[in-house]
């Protein structure tokens, strides 16, 4: 895995992970697990601007972390003296984000970001998001399962199964016009708001055992509930192909099935 060129298993020293970590801040899932409900908020972002050399005192840093609230739409008198648990959902998840913008980072990695805040704050933390990429430049790689939001806030997505990214490209190009097999069921199954068959919702799916069965198979981990499934799929594991302007992992599009049918070790 590199990161601004750099191979990031040859980090070794003390500064430079603190380097890295500086560069590379994250975003987690739960924001009222990412602070102490028994320290106030404000501690944590005076301490990540002091950490990494951002202020030499607190007159300072208290200036770069009103600053970082302002970008998310608070301001250090609204959350000083306060705890967590006296900030709404969207507030605290504001406050994370505004915790990782204090370093002046090139990446955030987002966790779920809006999946334990309320179906109302949604848009704010993900429009939140799209303003820091298009007015502050900082890159975000958003993990989500909603696949909404992902298309409202992508350039470009990676659809992962087991491990594997099996279909990546333009938002548009993929969660449009899929290629890979379970992309596009992936797509279909997102619920409609008035299903035809409403005693769909009732029925039982057992994921537990399935991904069981899928990490350890041999080949395509989709091969199981693939309609296109082959021989090949369950022998080895299937290519990158270009499709367009999208990479997939899938025989379906690769034009050397029958070679690699051969080659391939039952």
């Amino acid at each position: 895995m590199l990161f601004d060129g750099r191979d990031l298993s040859t980090i070794r020293k003390r500064s430079e992970f603190k380097e890295f970590m500086k560069k590379v801040q994250p975003v987690f899932q739960n924001p009222f697990e990412t602070f102490n409900p028994l320290r106030r908020v404000e501690a944590y972002l005076f301490d990540t601007a002091m950490n990494f050399e951002m202020a030499s005192n607190r007159r300072d840093a208290a200036k770069i972390v009103d600053n970082a609230l302002h970008n998310v739409g608070l301001s250090l008198d609204e959350v000083r003296q306060r705890y967590p648990h006296e900030l709404s959902g969207g507030q605290i998840q504001r406050v994370s984000v505004a915790r990782a913008l204090i370093s002046k980072p090139k990446l955030i990695l987002a966790d779920e970001p809006v999946s334990m805040v309320d179906a109302s704050l949604r848009m704010e933390i993900v429009n939140l998001f799209q303003k820091l990429r298009d007015e502050q430049k900082v890159s975000v790689i958003y993990i989500t399962h909603d696949l909404a939001t992902a298309y409202y806030i992508s350039d470009r997505i990676g659809i992962m199964l087991r491990g594997y990214i099996v279909e990546s490209g333009p938002v548009e190009d993929v969660l449009e016009r899929p290629v890979h097999p379970y992309t596009q069921l992936l797509k279909e199954s997102v619920p409609e708001p008035a299903p035809k068959e409403r005693e769909s919702w009732a029925k039982h799916i057992a994921l537990g055992t399935t991904e069981v069965k899928e990490y350890g198979r041999i080949g395509c981990k989709f091969a199981g509930r693939c309609p296109q499934v082959m021989d090949i799929c369950r022998k080895a594991d299937p290519p990158d192909v270009q499709v367009g302007q999208q990479t997939v992992k899938c025989y379906l599009y690769s034009g050397h099935v029958e070679k690699a049918e051969a080659g391939a070790q039952p």
